[in-house]
């Protein structure tokens, strides 16, 4: 799970208009609406399974819980079922399973954008396509999709919080000026960045950014982007 770039921050941390603690997050957008949100993603947080603690969670006052992809349904639904608040979802590129046997008591935003106590939440899920597999997008389908909700990001006046599976393209150049990015953290393989750790696109495929989210980023500026 990362936080960005519109806020450009790690989970469990302070930035900003957001306060992250344990696996969940505070989320403070436009100016009263805050929100408890857990969000989880990728994988199963014994915290929230083997080790759920009752009291610990109910302290924390989750409203709402955010899924970006790649869990188990029967893990969400796990979830759902414990804190007795809404789930809101977006597949990965190995939630193909969903189609099928859905989280049961949540709620796919895939391509679709949902008011939630004021949030405007828009879903995303899928990855740069790879082997053609289930929930795969090139550049231009994933482009398409942001095109065809426009209307609807209009008439809502914008996103508050996006829900994604794959991260934006952080560098507008990589996989162009690099063959292969040299990977998160590493020495970037840029030529103007030669030599520093700024890297923040993956060098795999699967875990490609998608340059049509950074578009969308810098088009509507939501405060918030989870992947």
């Amino acid at each position: 799970m990362r936080i960005g770039p519109a806020n450009s921050c790690a989970l469990y941390c302070a930035c900003g208009d957001l306060a992250y603690f344990g696996s969940g997050s505070f989320i403070r957008t436009r100016g009263d609406l805050i929100a408890r949100v857990l969000a989880v993603s990728d994988e199963v947080d014994p915290a929230l399974y083997d080790r759920f603690n009752p009291e610990r969670w109910r302290a924390a006052g989750v409203e709402l819980i955010v899924s970006c992809g790649d869990l188990p349904a029967e893990y969400l639904s796990y979830l759902v079922s414990r804190f007795d608040v809404p789930l809101y979802y977006v597949p990965g590129n190995h939630d193909g399973s969903y189609r099928e046997a859905p989280p049961e008591g949540g709620e796919s935003i895939d391509g679709r954008l949902v008011v939630w106590k004021g949030l405007r939440i828009l879903g995303l899920g899928g990855a740069p396509w790879y082997n053609g597999g289930p929930e795969q997008y090139d550049e231009r389908k994933m482009a398409m999709r942001i095109l065809l909700l426009k209307p609807k990001l209009l008439f809502h006046g914008g996103i508050d919080v996006v829900v994604a599976h794959a991260p934006p393209r952080y560098c507008p150049l990589a996989y162009e000026v690099c063959a292969r990015p040299a990977g998160v953290g590493m020495p970037s393989l840029h030529p103007m960045e030669a030599g520093r750790t700024t890297c923040l696109d993956a060098p795999d495929r699967a875990h490609r950014g998608f340059p049509s989210f950074t578009d969308l980023i810098h088009t509507y500026h939501p405060p918030v982007f989870l992947h």
